[in-house]
Formats: C-alpha cells, structure tokens, sequence
C-alpha cells in the first residue's frame, strides 16, 4: 500500500514538472516572437537623409510696443502709464489692426531706490503689448504713430509667413528628391539599384529672418522714417528615409 502511494506521489510531481515546463517554453517562445523587429528583415537596405528649404516672402509682422513711467507714487506712474498706452491702443486700432491681434505681453510694477539702496525714490510702470501686423505696409506707419501718442519702448519686429503649408510642401518635395538622389548614388556605388521606400521620418525647421534691435526711450523727431525691410522667410525640413536595395 505505501509503495502504490508513493508511485501516484510521483506520477503527480512528474506531472506538475512537465506543465511547468511546458509554461516556460511558450512564454520564452512568445517573447522571442515580440522582440522581433518591425519592417523588413533581411532585407538589403539603405538610409539616407535629405534635405529641402522653400523661400517665400513674408506676410505678417509681429512687434512688442511698450510704456515705461515713473513718478513719485504709485498711483501716479499708473495713471499715467495707463494713458499712454490707452492712446497706443486706440491709434493701433485706428490703423486698421483687429483688437484680437493686440495682446497684453507684459506688466510690471517696481520700486525704485537711491544708490545707496536704502531709500525710495519712486516707482516705475511697465505695460507692453504684442502687436501683429497683416497689411506690412502700415508697419512703418504704425512705428512712427504710436510713438508719436507715448510709446518709449519698441521692441525687435520680425516678420514671418502666416500660413507656410505651401512652402512647407515645396521644401518636403526637395527633401525626399535629395535623399533619393543621395540613396542612388550609394547604391549605384555599391553595384546596387534603388527600390521601394521602407520607411521615412521628418523634422522639420523654420528659419526666421533676424528681428530688429530693440529701440528704447525713441524721440519723436527721430520716429519720422523707420525704414522697414521684411526680407525673405525660409522653410525648411529634413527627411530621413530608408530605400530598399536591388
């Protein structure tokens, strides 16, 4: 009797032994399968990267303008701050710009002291306004204006194309024509021809064209001519593509 039970005893860890096992393979099979990497394999391939840019000319301005006062209170560098740029704000209106394309950028109130830092002097108002301008024709017109009604601070303009998709398209087809004719090359090298695309990634850049300096506490007899060249906006990406080879 004990020896049939200890034979059933080990039928049954045999059992268990071979299921565990069995688990264990499949698991270890499955993960092999997933570690697979994606796309071709074994393929002959080729990487190469391509790259196209597109000029167009601008359409769109983009300036910072700004009031900075001072006085003895602050009640009083507010009033007066508020003002100025209340005037600003109107005559930018005035000029044909759209009350959604003038936007609060900045405000600051700050204590000012003597050099010894001990005892306050003052205080000063900073209030600017990020502007975008769409008729650049105005954008000379539009400098000298608010200067003229209390602006002292005109931060760097730049200027840059409001819809690039166009120039965007133009640049992806340069992109992959330059990677192709980079991938035909090699392969020509290699005694190779190039097939189809197996896979392609982009990046894509902006180069905008170099904003103005910052002009700051501008006389009004100086605001008279500001000459404005609005350059050219360049768009550009980068393809990586990887052909198959024949």
């Amino acid at each position: 009797m004990q020896n049939r039970m200890l034979t059933i005893f080990g039928a049954v860890i045999t059992l268990l032994l071979i299921t565990i096992l069995v688990i264990v393979a499949g698991q270890s099979l499955t993960g092999a399968a997933q570690a697979q990497p994606a796309g071709v394999t074994g393929a002959r391939q080729v990487t190469v990267v391509g790259r196209g840019e597109a000029q167009g000319t601008p359409d769109t301005g983009y300036v910072q303008i700004g009031v900075e006062t001072e006085a003895n209170t602050t009640e009083e560098a507010l009033e007066q701050n508020n003002a100025q740029v209340a005037a600003i704000i109107e005559r930018i209106k005035q000029l044909g710009v759209a009350e959604e394309d003038i936007q609060t950028s900045n405000f600051s109130i700050n204590t000012r002291y003597d050099n010894d830092g001990r005892r306050v002097v003052g205080y000063q108002v900073s209030n600017i306004v990020s502007v975008t301008i769409r008729n650049l024709e105005q954008t000379g017109t539009l400098l000298d204006q608010v200067v003229q009604v209390g602006a002292n601070r005109v931060y760097g303009i730049n200027f840059g194309v409001d819809d690039p998709s166009e120039l965007l398209a133009q640049a992806r087809d340069k992109a992959v024509a330059d990677a192709r004719a980079k991938a035909e090359q090699l392969a020509q090298a290699s005694g190779a021809s190039v097939g189809r695309v197996l896979v392609i990634t982009e990046n894509v850049g902006s180069q905008s064209p170099i904003p103005m300096p910052m002009r700051s506490g501008i006389a009004e007899e100086d605001a008279a001519a500001v000459p404005i060249q609005t350059g050219r906006q360049t768009v550009s990406t980068q393809v990586q593509v990887t052909f198959e080879l024949q």
